[in-house]
Formats: structure tokens, C-alpha cells, sequence
């Protein structure tokens, strides 16, 4: 509607617009903003607020809504939902971060106790061997000999049994 405006309203602007003057629809020594005189013998002059068009003084109602496909994805959606959106992202964000992190201390955690029970492994294994050596019979033996103690009985020969 703004291209299809009446030829009566481009003919009131003042003589000193329509012929390039600066003063922007004001000639210089008028009153009250007002020009002295014009082409068309009208005392209207524009000032520096534009009056309202027809799209201003037209309902919100009677406006034409674009088709939600000719809007692009941002215009479709709302800011509260935007900001929304964001924020959520920007928490899943940030517990998949808190996540990765708290994952790489219980690697690190775990590489620890595998360590420290490789190492009580080998502990054990080197103090069950002394532990056998030292209960070993040959051991017992030499031991029961040096306190005095004497062999008592024989071994006889094997029995064995057919069948």
C-alpha cells in the first residue's frame, strides 16, 4: 500500500524539498515550521517526524502473517524457547565436559590400585616362597638334627599290590 499513495499527497510537500534544498522541508524565516509559499499554493510542510502511514494506523490483526515456511528457523522461534534451547545445550554441554573429566581422574584411579595390587601380589609371592623354604622337611630336618634329635623310624620298602 505505500507505493499506491495519491498523487495529492506527494504534491504537499513544500517547493523547497522537490527542488534539492537542504532545509528538509522547512524553508529558512517560516514560522511555526510551516513554508510561505509552495508550487501548488499549499502551506503544509513535512517536518522532521513523518505523519503515520496507512501500515501504522492499520490493526495488528489485519496484517499479513508470512507463511511459517517463507520464515527462516530463528523466526519461527520464539526467544524464551530460543534461550531456552541454548541453555540446555550449553548444559549438556557442560556435564558432558564434567563427565570426561571425572572419567580421566577414575582412569587414573584405577591405574593406581592395579599397581598397588600388582605390587602386594609379588609381596606375597616372594614372602609365601621364604615361608616355604624355611618349613621345607630338609629344612625341618637339618633343624630337629642340630637340636639333638635322632631318626627313629625306618622307612621300609614300598608295598605295592597286584591285581
Amino acid at each position: 500500500m505505500k507505493n499506491t499513495r495519491s498523487t495529492s499527497r506527494k504534491n504537499r510537500t513544500s517547493g523547497a524539498r522537490r527542488s534539492g534544498s537542504k532545509t528538509h522541508g522547512r524553508r529558512r524565516g517560516s514560522k511555526g515550521g510551516r513554508s510561505s509559499s509552495s508550487r501548488n499554493g499549499s502551506n503544509w510542510a513535512r517536518h522532521s517526524t513523518a505523519l503515520p502511514d496507512w501500515t501504522d494506523l492499520e490493526p495488528p490483526t489485519n496484517r499479513r502473517r508470512p507463511d511459517p515456511s517463507e520464515e527462516s528457523f530463528l523466526q519461527q522461534v520464539s526467544t524464551v524457547r530460543f534461550a531456552t534451547i541454548v541453555l540446555l545445550l550449553a548444559g549438556a554441554f557442560t556435564l558432558y565436559v564434567g563427565h570426561v573429566h571425572a572419567t580421566k581422574d577414575l582412569l587414573g584411579n584405577v591405574q593406581e590400585v592395579r599397581a598397588e595390587n600388582q605390587r602386594l601380589h609379588l609381596k606375597r609371592n616372594r614372602l609365601q616362597g621364604e615361608f616355604a623354604r624355611k618349613t621345607s622337611p630338609s629344612v625341618i630336618y637339618e633343624r630337629a638334627r642340630a637340636l639333638g634329635l635322632r631318626e627313629s623310624v625306618t622307612y621300609g620298602e614300598p608295598i605295592s599290590i597286584d591285581e
